[in-house]
């Protein structure tokens, strides 16, 4: 069962690879990121937040390729649709923007376009240059009842997503010899008092890279003791029905798009 990528364990275990010394761990990750080294020290202790450009960076440095990183580095926003891409832009920001160039700003490492044409303040603007576009990503949906799978489709595909349906735990579990999801939400209770629990199990031991699930139930009072083994031994999300769409749209976005 893969969990959550630890951005202080692969920090840790690639210097200790490259031959640095427990000790000097800190003063490493300060010299490559310029910072002082109490920050340095704070982020390995877990004390401040490491984001993904600085793993990168160190990554970088070493000429190691990190596992945990997305693809894209830049979100197109149009409407409502999100989608992925990787954009060159200048090496530096700029000042004034003109008309009929496109231009994204930079925020925790990630670039965003929207052609809302709204800056929020204190980001940096960068002149693009060009820009790939990359498939939309793609979920599994899981519920019994066919009228909730099809708001649930129309709900992603308002912002770009993918999705496939399922009604049964039988058809999702064979749809993952041939295919690869980012996502799923699973209903917890299907018919016949059967749960989703197996096909929680079976996404962990089949599926490569991480994949993010999230469970709707609408029975905590009932299986509290299992929802809580799922999110502790299978790092599930828990959202409890009746699902608002825009809590699970925005989830969604985040997991798919800006982490």
């Amino acid at each position: 069962m893969k969990k959550n990528i630890n951005y202080i364990e692969e920090i840790s275990n690639l210097l200790t690879q490259k031959g640095v010394g427990y000790r000097k761990h800190a003063s490493t990750m300060a010299t490559i990121l310029g910072l002082q080294y109490n920050s340095a020290k704070q982020k390995l202790d877990g004390k401040r937040g490491i984001t993904l450009e600085e793993v990168r960076n160190i990554f970088k440095y070493f000429n190691e390729p990190f596992e945990g990183q997305r693809v894209h580095n830049c979100v197109f926003i149009m409407n409502n649709i999100h989608k992925r891409c990787v954009i060159e832009v200048n090496d530096s920001p700029v000042i004034n923007t003109e008309e009929n160039e496109t231009y994204a700003v930079k925020k925790d490492g990630l670039f965003v376009i929207s052609t809302k044409n709204e800056s929020p303040l204190d980001v940096e603007i960068y002149k693009v240059n060009s820009i790939d576009f990359l498939p939309a990503p793609k979920v599994a949906l899981l519920d019994n009842d066919r009228d909730i799978l099809e708001l649930l489709k129309l709900v992603t595909a308002r912002y770009g997503i993918e999705a496939d349906t399922y009604q049964n735990k039988n058809e999702i579990i064979e749809a993952l010899n041939n295919n690869q999801y980012e996502a799923y939400i699973l209903d917890w209770l299907l018919d016949f008092g059967e749960t989703s629990e197996s096909v929680v199990k079976k996404i962990r031991e089949k599926t490569t890279p991480y994949s993010n699930i999230i469970i709707l139930t609408g029975q905590l009072n009932h299986y509290e003791k299992n929802l809580g083994d799922m999110i502790l031994n299978y790092d599930v999300k828990l959202i409890e029905k009746p699902a608002k769409p825009f809590i699970i749209s925005s989830l969604l976005l985040s997991t798919l798009f800006f982490n």
